[in-house]
């Protein structure tokens, strides 16, 4: 009897193609069910070689196994991050009205780890289910890499997310720290931009070797910059792209992050409610964040479209610069300033020297202050 051969199970990474193959595996599953049936009705102890082979055959060729939920455990290189409860309500009222239409798949580490399929495992787990399907395959190289790429290009993944699997992957990739990789990225996009060059990183992709090396060359790239590059290109990502609407997502304020990862806040939500920091409001970082929060809450509740949320926005900052503290603070600064233009060389001579020193004392401890101030506003003006 010719021995059949097992699917590759390595083809179940591609999931244009799992529903394809899974329904091939259940096919081959039903022959070899078939054929030990008909070998058990022959009733020959002399075939009973060919039983067990064929039973060995078919847990190969099977695939498709029922996996106990409390032995299944998440990726921690999974570039999701964001399971939303409704998302996941969602997906538990379709398990527990159609089933489980397809196995998660799981790779094998010492124990069985997530590869797709975390949001069906955890609807499972609320639902109370003991088991789920699932396919099992051999850990690939490159985990996070192959798990960004399966997760990169689905629309729902949350910006934020992309945004930090990036920077991992980057990171992984070339050495660099993950924290200068948005302004290694930013600093390259912006030259390349004024200097109208580019479109030239894009074409670079689909030329031969020996081309692509010239062109790089010809960018004037320095080798961090290059790699960053590469890499991104490598990911099938537009540099200028992730510059302009992802990497943002790293320099939001903790509570934007938290809205997006529990309340289901957009990026382009955050964006935009990021306007409302302490500098733009004239307010203290503590009393910044209680007017984010509550017009982030207005946002979610409301279900305010971008532009509407841009408004609100302007709104706020118009309003609350024209607040009588605000307009007070305002005043003092501008107060401060003109009396220090008002004490001429005259006055301070004939000032008390104790009084010199204590001004002398005030002023270098305000331009220390100052100068805080003006340094965290240049980082801020950098920051993609």
């Amino acid at each position: 009897m010719a021995a059949r051969k097992a699917p590759d199970l390595g083809n179940y990474f591609s999931s244009a193609k799992q529903s394809m193959h899974l329904s091939e595996a259940e096919t081959e599953i039903q022959e070899l069910k078939a054929e030990i049936e008909e070998l058990r009705k022959s009733g020959s102890t002399e075939l009973e070689s060919q039983l067990t082979a064929l039973r060995e055959q078919l847990e190969s060729a099977s695939g498709i196994l029922s996996i106990s939920v409390d032995q299944i455990q998440p990726n921690p290189e999974q570039p999701r991050q964001t399971f939303l409860p409704e998302s996941i309500e969602s997906m538990s009222r379709s398990l527990a009205s159609d089933g489980q239409l397809q196995p998660i798949i799981l790779i094998q580490r010492g124990e069985l780890v997530i590869f797709d399929g975390e949001r069906r495992w955890r609807s499972a787990k609320n639902l109370g289910w003991e088991t789920l399907q699932a396919v099992i395959v051999p850990e690939p190289a490159a985990l996070h890499r192959k798990a960004l790429l399966t997760s990169l290009h689905r629309e729902d993944l949350n910006p934020l997310d992309k945004a930090e699997a990036i920077v991992r992957e980057l990171s992984e990739n070339t050495g660099l720290e993950a924290a200068t990789i948005p302004r290694i990225l930013s600093t390259v996009v912006r030259r390349l931009s004024a200097q109208k060059r580019m479109n030239l990183v894009s074409e670079l992709v689909t030329v031969a070797p020996d081309e692509q090396q010239q062109g790089w060359a010809a960018l004037g790239l320095d080798e961090q910059e290059l790699a960053v590059l590469r890499t991104l290109l490598d990911l099938q990502l537009n540099p200028a792209s992730i510059d302009a609407n992802i990497f943002p997502m790293l320099s939001l304020a903790d509570d934007l992050k938290t809205a997006m990862r529990k309340l289901g806040l957009k990026g382009v939500h955050a964006t935009a409610l990021s306007k409302l920091s302490a500098k733009n409001l004239g307010l203290s970082e503590s009393e910044a964040q209680s007017i984010r929060v509550n017009a982030t809450t207005q946002v979610i509740a409301e279900k305010l479209s971008a532009v509407q949320t841009r408004r609100l926005v302007q709104e706020i900052i118009s309003s609350t610069l024209n607040s009588p503290e605000v307009v007070r603070q305002f005043k003092q600064v501008k107060q401060a300033t003109g009396n220090l233009k008002k004490l001429s060389p005259e006055m301070l001579e004939q000032a008390e020297v104790d009084q010199l020193v204590e001004l002398q004392d005030v002023l270098r401890q305000k331009l220390a202050e100052i100068e805080a101030v003006l340094k965290q506003s240049a980082i801020a003006k950098k920051s993609p």
